[in-house]
């Protein structure tokens, strides 16, 4: 199963990582802050698809068509903590080297009152193990909910429906 976990939440890491730097170089320069907040949402759901897949693959897969509850949701719950402290990892060497450039970009279509309310903010806001631990935490319970879903929808000893058509 450690196989099959790690292997679904790199997976997933690397598809987040991938939409997140689509989203930097392409959307976040061309499109309003909203657009790359709603594009960076969708990338991390997108990326978090592979918890139902991991837990069906190890339902027909691995052990004949049965997957109980708790262990569903064990299976989903690891891989979304393993897709989720490699997007932590990324999300700090993102801050490390492109924080600036984001601040800016942040703050670029700001009023005057949004920018001293970020002026106010503590100065560990912007820090890069701040920024990753919030990515962290975003991924994660995300993918909570999704563990959860999926674990209801696919638990059971259900088999995939086959007909015969002879």
């Amino acid at each position: 199963m450690k196989k099959l976990v790690l292997r679904y939440g790199i997976v997933g890491a690397c598809v987040s990582i991938t939409l997140g730097l689509l989203n930097w170089f392409t959307v976040a320069q061309s499109f309003s802050v909203e657009a790359s907040q709603i594009t960076g949402y969708a990338s991390i759901i997108l990326s978090l698809m592979c918890v139902p897949l991991g837990i069906r693959y190890f339902k027909h897969k691995l052990n004949s068509g049965i997957v109980p509850f708790k262990k569903a949701l064990k299976i989903g719950t690891s891989i979304t903590l393993v897709n989720a402290t490699i997007t932590f990892l990324y999300s700090v060497l993102f801050f490390v080297f492109a924080g600036e450039e984001f601040a800016n970009w942040r703050t670029s279509g700001m009023n005057e009152e949004a920018l001293q309310r970020m002026n106010q903010a503590p100065d560990f806001v912007m820090s890069p193990l701040f920024q990753g631990l919030i990515m962290f935490l975003s991924v994660f319970f995300i993918g909570l909910i999704i563990s959860l879903v999926s674990s209801v929808a696919l638990s059971g000893t259900k088999k995939p429906i086959t007909r015969n058509l002879a």
